[in-house]
């Protein structure tokens, strides 16, 4: 079990020409690329020549750092314990974006290792497990909440389509049995299971760190990230969200890399 655990994690691969990316990125989610500036306007831009034509919507980059800047669960952050494995801008409801950049300025000499897991993969893990199969089967049909608290609303499922052909999976912070769900009991159990295997497989999957001069793109449909403690204060990444031709839809909010935005009542 450890193993095919494990599995669910990403081996990354450094590439040095932007050219190389969107093929890592339709094979294993993610792809890390070095050489180009890491501040927040380059790191949009880079954004930009990654996806080209497809590009819908890259608003401000957000600063990750300790204890965070505009995003809602920043009370929660800390560079003492772990960031579990996570969908980024869930915030947004089921118009997350598709895409995100990490660009990396300066790292932690001690800690902050990035753990990617494949969404794709634990819902095979689940699916093929013989007791474990009928949530793996449900997570596609049963909808359920998936709001952050005073966020934009998700009632859905979660994996979700985009309508024509990619997958949609999602963790996020707070996911629970719909209001109007006919067995509470067992959607959470499914919930339960979901999450519970994501984070087994954080514990086993490979680590990797982002160096200065780095920056990490990945599938936000398909993997989700976390990282682990780390001591130097001055860790400093940008994040850049990406809305794409291929994702759900852009929300009709005003955007950032991070939930400054999202609140309800931008409705």
């Amino acid at each position: 079990m450890q193993k095919q655990l494990a599995a669910c994690g990403v081996e990354l691969t450094v590439v040095h020409n932007i050219a190389d990316v969107r093929p890592l990125l339709k094979r294993d989610g993610a792809a890390v690329i070095e050489g180009p500036e890491c501040g927040d306007e380059a790191t949009r831009a880079l954004a930009r020549q990654i996806f080209a034509e497809q590009t819908l919507a890259i608003p401000d980059a957000a600063r990750v750092f300790e204890g965070g800047e505009f995003d809602h669960a920043r009370v929660q952050a800390s560079n003492h314990k772990a960031t579990p494995a996570h969908t980024d801008g869930f915030a947004y409801g089921d118009r997350y974006p598709d895409y995100m950049l990490l660009s990396c300025v300066q790292e932690s000499a001690k800690g902050g290792e990035s753990v990617l897991i494949d969404g794709y993969r634990i819902e095979q893990y689940l699916q093929t497990h013989p007791d474990f199969s009928w949530a793996g089967h449900a997570l596609a049909d049963v909808v359920i909440d998936q709001t952050e608290d005073n966020m934009q609303a998700a009632l859905s499922p979660i994996i979700m389509s985009n309508g024509h052909g990619r997958k949609m999976v999602r963790k996020t912070l707070n996911q629970k049995p719909s209001p109007t769900s006919t067995d509470s009991e067992r959607d959470a159990r499914m919930i339960a299971l979901w999450c519970d295997t994501i984070n087994a497989a954080y514990e086993v999957a490979p680590r990797f760190k982002l160096r200065a001069g780095q920056t990490l793109v990945v599938d936000n449909y398909r993997l989700m990230h976390g990282r682990d403690p780390y001591e130097d204060l001055q860790r400093m990444l940008w994040r850049v969200w990406v809305w794409t031709t291929d994702a759900l839809g852009v929300p009709d909010l005003p955007l950032a890399s991070d939930t400054r935005h999202a609140a309800a009542s931008q409705n």
